[in-house]
Formats: C-alpha cells, sequence, structure tokens
C-alpha cells in the first residue's frame, strides 16, 4: 500500500468517511424526559443503510488508490462519485435534522423528539466526504495519479 498514491481530496473524504462510520454509532437523538440516546443505526429505517454505503464508498476510494487496484471502466471519475455520494449524505442529514422521526402523538401525549451531537457530527462527516470527494475532482484529471513532484 503506498500512501503516496492517495491525494489530498481522496485522504480527506476517506477519513471522513471513517468519522461518518463512527459517528452513526452515537447518540443522534434523544426524547424529552428520556436519559438515553437513539444512533442512526437505531433511528433510521433506510437511510442508516445509505449513509453506510457513502462512508464505505469514501473508504474504499482511498484504499483503492492507495494499493493501486483502482477499477476503470466506472461511469464516471471516483471522486465524482464520492463527491455526489456525499452530497447525497448531507441532504439525507440534513432532511432528518430538519424532520426527526418518530414526532407523533402517543395516548394522546406528544413525543418531544431531540437532536443529540452525533447527528451534527455526522453531517459534518458528510460535508467532509462532499468535500473531498470535489477537491479531488480537482486534483485528478481523467482520474490518474498527479504528477510527482
Amino acid at each position: 500500500m503506498d500512501t503516496s498514491r492517495i491525494s489530498f481530496g481522496e485522504m480527506i473524504a476517506g477519513v471522513a468517511g471513517v468519522l461518518l462510520f463512527l459517528f452513526m454509532f452515537i447518540g443522534w437523538y434523544g426524547i424529552d424526559g428520556f436519559d438515553g440516546s437513539f444512533s442512526a443505526w437505531e433511528s433510521f429505517g433506510f437511510i442508516d443503510i445509505l449513509l453506510f454505503l457513502v462512508a464505505v464508498l469514501a473508504i474504499a476510494q482511498a484504499v483503492l488508490r492507495a494499493t493501486g487496484k483502482m477499477p476503470t471502466g466506472l461511469p464516471a471519475p471516483p471522486a465524482t462519485i464520492v463527491a455526489i455520494a456525499g452530497v447525497l449524505a448531507v441532504v439525507l442529514i440534513l432532511f432528518r435534522l430538519v424532520f426527526t422521526p418518530g414526532d407523533e402523538e402517543v395516548f394522546g401525549d406528544e413525543i418531544d423528539v431531540t437532536r443529540k451531537i452525533g447527528i451534527f457530527l455526522g453531517l459534518l462527516a458528510a460535508g467532509g466526504i462532499a468535500f473531498g470527494g470535489y477537491t479531488a475532482m480537482n486534483e485528478r484529471t481523467s482520474g490518474e495519479a498527479p504528477p510527482a513532484v
């Protein structure tokens, strides 16, 4: 594994992918009057799987580039795919930041769902994936390694 093959943007996206994956295990939501919190895995039905796939995609791009096994024949340059996936993750997290899961009435009482630190950290990590992908897009032409300095 040769880490000198990884561009700055790919490294940012890869690290942000690892962070997003880790942040999915800490509390994203809580219920007012209840001491516990709920992680992304416990709060979502399908969005958590999409966020996981985005994190894996960002990590995989950096690992494949470092090992020199980047596949050819992709429909778009890898950095473009990671940037689009990162933007998708940001949009999904913003959607769930505004529209929290579980805001409903139970037995006539309103349940107040609160946001915890995990959702904000996840949003920053998803933004890091999008930024890293965008930066890598601008660092490479046609998916080739940058010239040696």
